[in-house]
């Protein structure tokens, strides 16, 4: 979702909106007599999300003891909705039941909320749903200066990173994702740079003591890019072996939201050592 210069993935923003909506109607109760719940509200939000995070860190425990510290870090996403709705909801529920004066501008509020970020969350998805489309006939460049066509990369589970060596998050993810390529050799993994040279790019693994990854293409005219309207980097593009988008991730990942959008791409896809996923 573009929001003038800024891209927000539709996870934050429908979080957003449901807060948004549920101090409004809170703000409008109180106006007409009822009780003050914005506290609580605040509350609630902040135990849904640490509890959907948490929620998150068990379900892949596997890839977040690679790195731990990647648990607390936000930037990357994961979180498991139903588990901070359930926080969300059960919290409201004890509030209610212990201080009745508050119960009836609490679980308005709390309803109103929840109520807006689910339907925000389910148009998105049919409209994502909607608008998956195969991989494009259209063809880029490696740093050789051969061309490739895009379409002849199926075949096999697909990950299209694309990034720039100036963007900071593509830096931070781009050590995992060289790692997870090699980890996972039946994923094929292209990193696709949107706008610069090749040797602009192949500067930039000198620089950071990083081997250049296989399939390394150049999108220098943004033909990829505005196919996919790309608006943020990094984007990550995930299709199954025919080439069909799967799923989207707009930002960071981590090497658990890595894995838990490969699973949607590719339920039978191996790691080396991961163990058992849910």
């Amino acid at each position: 979702m573009n929001l003038g210069p800024w891209a927000l993935a539709i996870g934050p923003l429908a979080l957003l909106l449901g807060a948004i909506v549920a101090l409004a109607v809170e703000a409008r109760l109180h106006r007409h007599g009822a009780a003050r719940v914005e506290g609580i509200l605040w509350w609630l939000l902040g135990a849904g999300v640490v509890a959907a995070r948490l929620a998150h860190g068990v379900a892949w425990w596997p890839e977040y003891a690679r790195e731990p510290a990647s648990l607390i870090d936000p930037r990357a996403g994961g979180f498991v909705a139903w588990a901070g709705l359930l926080t969300v909801l059960g919290g409201a529920g004890v509030v209610a039941w212990r201080a009745p004066a508050k119960r009836r501008p609490l679980l308005l509020a709390v309803a109103a909320g929840c109520l807006t970020w689910g339907l925000v969350s389910l148009t998105a998805w049919r409209l994502e749903r909607a608008t998956q489309q195969p991989l494009p006939t259209m063809v880029l460049t490696d740093l050789d200066g051969r061309d490739v066509a895009i379409d002849t990369l199926a075949g096999q589970p697909l990950v299209i990173n694309v990034w720039a060596t100036w963007c900071g998050p593509c830096r931070r993810e781009l050590p995992m994702l060289i790692q997870a390529q090699r980890r996972l050799p039946g994923v094929r993994f292209v990193f696709v740079d949107a706008g610069e040279t090749a040797d602009a790019v192949r500067r930039f693994f000198s620089s950071q003591g990083l081997q250049t990854p296989r399939h390394v293409l150049l999108d220098t005219g943004g033909t990829l890019v505005a196919h996919y309207n790309v608006r943020g980097y990094p984007t990550t593009l995930f299709m199954d072996a025919r080439g069909q988008l799967r799923d989207t991730h707009l930002g960071e990942l981590s090497a658990a939201t890595l894995a838990e959008s490969l699973r949607r791409a590719a339920p039978a896809t191996p790691s080396d050592d991961s163990g058992a996923h849910p």
